[in-house]
C-alpha cells in the first residue's frame, strides 16, 4: 500500500514538473540557425562603377573567377526587366550594347549560372548620355498679347481659343480661363491659401492641377472650373504637368519626368533628361507636342525638346530676347509657360509676372 502511494506521488510530481520544463524550453533563447553562404565565385573587373558612356556605345563586361574549380555554364545580362543577351560557357567577357537604353543612371544585372544549377548576380551601374547633339531651333514672333503681370505663371494650356493658366504662391494661387486678346481671366478659381499652385494639364475635358509641396492635386470642370475632386500623389514636389493623351507627365524640379496614370495616380514610368554633355536639371513647366516634350528649365532662357521614350534632348530654343527688360536674372520673373495651338502649330510663351504673352512659331517646326 505504501509502495503504491509512493508511485502515485511520484507520477503526480512528474506531471507538475513537465509543463514547467516545457515552458522553460520555450522561453530559453533559441540557437540561431547557421546560414551557410557560398563564397562569391565571380568578380567583375570591367567596366569601373558609374562609367559614363553615350547611348549606342558597347560596354565590355569582363570578370575573373575566384574559384577555378567551379565551372560556369552561362552568363546573362539584364537591363532592368529586359533580358539583353546571354552567352553559353565561360567567355571571360561579354559585350553589352546601350542603343535601347534610357538616359541617366542604368543598373545592369549580370547573372552567372554554374553547372551545379546555382547562380549569382552582380549589379553594374552605368551613366548614359545622349548620342544626339541637340538641334538649335530659331523662332519667329507672330504676335504678342497682354498678360497679367500679377500672375505667377506655373502652367499654361491652349484649347478651343482659350488659354488655361495656373498661378502659384501661397494665398495667390489660382486656376483660370484667360481671354488671350486681353490677358484678363474669363473665369478664375482660387486655391485654398495653404496651397501653392503648380502645373496644369487638360485630360478628357478636365483640368488637372498639381501643387508644389502638398502632394495634392485637383481636378476641375473644363468649362466652369468647379472642383470635381482632389487626388494624392507620391512625387516629392509638383512643378510642371502635361499629358500624352494616355498618362499625365509630371516634373519635380529635377532631371526626372514621371508618367502617372490618371485614374489612381500611380507612377507607371519615368525618364531622366540628358543631352550629349550631361544631365538637364530643374525641369519646370512642360508641354507634350507631336510626340515630344517641351520643358522650361527653371532660371534659364531656353526650353528643351525631349524624347519621352528615352529622355534624350533632341533640341533647344533660346528665348533670351523675349525676356522683358529688367527681368534678367530675376528668379521671381523667369521664363515659364508653354502652350500649343494644334490648328496653327504656334506656341504661346510667357513667364512669371510677365506683362506679355508671345505667339511664336519654331523654325523649323517640331
Amino acid at each position: 500500500m505504501n509502495s503504491l502511494s509512493g508511485i502515485i506521488k511520484y507520477l503526480i510530481l512528474i506531471l507538475i514538473i513537465m509543463p514547467v520544463l516545457s515552458c522553460c524550453r520555450k522561453n530559453a533563447p533559441q540557437r540561431e540557425q547557421e546560414v551557410i553562404t557560398r563564397p562569391t565565385v565571380v568578380k567583375l573587373v570591367s567596366p569601373e562603377p558609374n562609367k559614363v558612356i553615350h547611348c549606342g556605345d558597347s560596354v565590355r563586361i569582363a570578370y575573373t573567377l575566384n574559384q577555378q574549380e567551379i565551372k560556369i555554364d552561362s552568363i546573362a545580362v539584364f537591363d532592368g526587366k529586359r533580358h539583353s543577351l546571354s552567352k553559353a560557357g565561360d567567355p571571360g567577357e561579354i559585350y553589352w550594347h546601350s542603343d535601347e537604353s534610357k538616359m541617366g543612371q542604368n543598373t545592369l544585372r549580370v547573372q552567372v549560372f554554374f553547372n551545379d544549377s546555382l547562380n549569382e548576380s552582380h549589379n553594374l551601374n552605368l551613366i548614359i548620355l545622349s548620342d544626339i547633339i541637340p538641334r538649335n531651333y530659331g523662332y519667329r514672333v507672330i504676335n504678342n498679347y497682354p498678360h497679367d503681370d500679377q500672375a505667377y505663371t506655373q502652367g499654361l494650356v491652349f484649347d478651343g481659343g482659350w488659354l488655361y493658366e495656373s498661378t502659384g504662391l501661397e494665398g495667390k494661387s489660382t486656376v483660370r480661363i484667360v481671354d488671350i486678346s486681353t490677358g484678363k481671366p474669363h473665369k478664375m478659381m482660387p486655391l485654398a491659401p495653404q496651397y501653392f499652385g503648380e502645373g496644369i494639364a487638360l485630360f478628357n475635358d478636365q483640368i488637372y492641377q498639381i501643387t508644389y509641396k502638398s502632394k495634392v492635386g485637383f481636378v476641375y470642370d473644363k468649362n466652369t472650373l468647379s472642383l470635381i475632386r482632389s487626388f494624392d500623389y507620391q512625387i516629392r514636389e509638383g512643378w510642371g504637368l502635361a499629358t500624352d493623351g494616355k498618362n499625365l507627365i509630371m516634373s519635380d524640379g529635377s532631371s526626372q519626368l514621371f508618367f502617372i496614370e490618371p485614374e489612381y495616380f500611380t507612377q507607371v514610368d519615368q525618364i531622366r533628361v540628358f543631352d550629349n554633355t550631361g544631365m538637364i536639371d530643374s525641369l519646370n513647366e512642360i508641354e507634350y507636342i507631336n510626340g515630344k516634350i517641351l520643358a522650361n528649365v527653371y532660371g534659364k532662357s531656353f526650353i528643351v525638346i525631349v524624347d519621352p521614350a528615352t529622355g534624350k534632348v533632341l533640341g533647344k530654343a533660346d528665348f533670351k530676347d523675349l525676356i522683358p527688360k529688367g527681368f534678367e536674372n530675376d528668379y521671381g520673373r523667369v521664363l515659364n509657360g508653354i502652350a500649343y495651338n494644334p490648328l496653327t502649330g504656334h506656341l504661346y510663351i510667357t513667364g512669371k509676372n510677365w506683362p506679355v504673352l508671345y505667339e511664336i512659331v519654331l523654325d523649323p517646326t517640331i
